[in-house]
């Protein structure tokens, strides 16, 4: 079970939240998805997911709020898969968190997990991380829910220094750039 009330989803329940999911909450003008590709349900997988979701707590107030939250100042639906095959053609960013396969044929661009800034605690960025995930989760955060907060945080850099998600190639080039160098 995790955090979240869920179990992790099969196939099949996958299948089922990408139809019907993005039916009723379709992304909008000022919004985009992400899908986090978690192919076996593990505590490292979750601590990525929780991570990932930590990023995203920052709320805004527009009236009956249905996204994820924020990244890049839009907001994001985020979906779990286990199968990269089944990502849906309007997700616009996938995150593989453990394989790193390259998958040339869907149209989502792929955020290969970079170095996070974890190792080094004496950056103030890695300080709030460790402080805000022990407040939402009552436990210290493992090097995998840094690495879904690294991955979030890339991706909310990108997405701001580009107002949304349209340009593929510059969120590419952003993405490979802050691989190794990103800091909190």
């Amino acid at each position: 079970m995790s955090p979240f009330g869920m179990n992790y989803f099969t196939p099949v329940t996958v299948m089922m939240f990408l139809v019907f999911g993005f039916v009723s909450n379709p992304a909008l003008a000022h919004s985009f998805n992400v899908a986090l590709v978690l192919p076996t349900p593990s505590a490292q997988e979750e601590q990525f997911h929780m991570g990932f979701m930590l990023a995203t707590t920052q709320r805004d107030s527009h009236p009956d709020e249905t996204s994820d939250g924020h990244l890049g100042g839009l907001d994001v639906y985020v979906i779990v898969v286990q199968v990269l095959e089944a990502v849906a053609d309007d997700i616009d960013i996938v995150v593989v968190a453990a394989s790193q396969q390259a998958f040339d044929t869907l149209t989502a661009v792929q955020l290969r997990l970079g170095q996070t800034p974890f190792a080094h605690s004496d950056q103030p960025g890695v300080a709030r991380f460790i402080s805000a995930y022990k407040a939402a989760y009552g436990m210290a955060p493992t090097v995998d829910a840094a690495q879904g907060y690294n991955a979030a945080q890339r991706i909310e850099v990108a997405v701001r220094d580009q107002s949304g998600v349209d340009d593929k190639a510059l969120l590419v080039r952003s993405f490979k750039e802050s691989a190794r160098t990103f800091t909190w």
